[in-house]
C-alpha cells in the first residue's frame, strides 16, 4: 500500500512538474481534426496555471483539521478566485454549486477589499509606533500579541467612523430614491397609471432596512461585535484576529525587517 501511495505521489509530482514547464503541447493530430471540423483551437489557460492551483490545494489539504476555520476559508477563497481568474469568469464553471459559491465569495471579496488597505495601514502604523518606543521583537507571535489590544481599539474607532459614513451615504441614497419615486408617481398619475415602479419600491425598502441595521449597530455597546451579526465583515475582525494578522505579516518581508530582529 505504501509503495502504491508513493508511486501515486511520484506520478502526481511528475505531472505537476511538466505542467510548470508547459510540457503539454496540443498534438498536431488533434489540432488538425479540430480545424477540419471548423472549430478554433483555443485554450484559455496554460498548464503551469493548473500546476499552481494543484500545489495550493496540496498545501492546504493536510492542514484542513489544523487551521482555524476562518483562515482555512480564506485559503479556500483564494484558490477558488484564482480558479475563476484562470478560466476567465464564473460563467465558465460548469458545476452549479461551485459557481454559486464562487459568485458569493467574489461579492464578499469586493466589499472586503475596500476595507483591507486602510486596516492594514492601521496594523503597520501601530507596529511601527511600538517599535519606536520599545524596540523590535524576537518573533511575529510576540509582536502581534504585544500590540493586539491597541489594534482592537484602533479597529473599533475605524468601525464607528465607517458606520457613520455609511449611514450618511445610505440616507442620501434613500432621499434621492424617494424623490425619484415621487416624480415617477406623479408622471404615472398623469398618464393614468396608479402603481409605483416596483424596482424603486424594492430599493427603498432595502435601504430602509440597511439604515435601521446601521442605527442599531451604532447604538450597541460594542458596535464592532454587532457588525458581524448583521453581515458586515471587516478584515482582521471576529475570532482568530492574531492568527490572521500573523498570516498577513508573513507575506510582508519589508515590514518584518522593520519589526523583528
Amino acid at each position: 500500500m505504501e509503495t502504491e501511495n508513493q508511486s501515486y505521489i511520484d506520478q502526481k509530482e511528475k505531472i505537476i512538474k511538466r505542467m510548470q514547464q508547459n510540457d503539454f503541447p496540443l498534438s498536431e493530430q488533434s489540432a488538425f481534426h479540430l480545424e477540419m471540423m471548423g472549430d478554433v483551437v483555443s485554450i484559455p489557460f496554460k498548464p503551469f496555471q493548473i500546476a499552481q492551483l494543484l500545489m495550493q490545494i496540496n498545501t492546504l489539504r493536510p492542514e484542513v483539521n489544523n487551521l482555524p476555520a476562518k483562515i482555512f476559508q480564506r485559503h479556500y477563497s483564494d484558490i477558488l478566485i484564482a480558479y475563476v481568474q484562470m478560466l476567465g469568469g464564473v460563467e465558465f464553471i460548469q458545476n452549479s454549486t461551485l459557481a454559486k459559491s464562487a459568485k458569493a465569495i467574489i461579492a464578499v471579496k469586493a466589499r472586503y477589499d475596500k476595507q483591507l488597505y486602510p486596516r492594514r495601514e492601521i496594523i503597520y502604523r501601530i507596529l511601527r509606533e511600538q517599535v519606536a518606543r520599545h524596540g523590535k521583537w524576537k518573533n511575529l507571535n510576540q509582536a502581534v500579541h504585544f500590540v493586539l489590544d491597541d489594534l482592537v481599539k484602533a479597529f473599533e474607532v475605524y468601525d464607528i467612523e465607517w458606520l457613520q459614513s455609511e449611514l450618511v451615504l445610505k440616507q442620501k441614497m434613500l432621499s434621492e430614491l424617494e424623490q425619484e419615486s415621487k416624480q415617477l408617481y406623479a408622471k404615472a398619475q398623469s398618464d393614468g397609471v396608479r402603481r409605483k415602479p416596483a424596482s424603486i419600491a424594492k430599493k427603498i425598502e432595502k435601504l430602509q432596512l440597511e439604515l435601521n441595521n446601521l442605527n442599531q449597530i451604532l447604538k450597541a455597546k460594542y458596535p464592532s461585535k454587532e457588525m458581524e451579526k448583521f453581515g458586515y465583515k471587516m478584515p482582521y475582525s471576529g475570532g482568530y484576529i492574531a492568527e490572521t494578522i500573523i498570516h498577513e505579516l508573513r507575506t510582508q518581508p519589508d515590514i518584518l525587517k522593520e519589526i523583528l530582529f
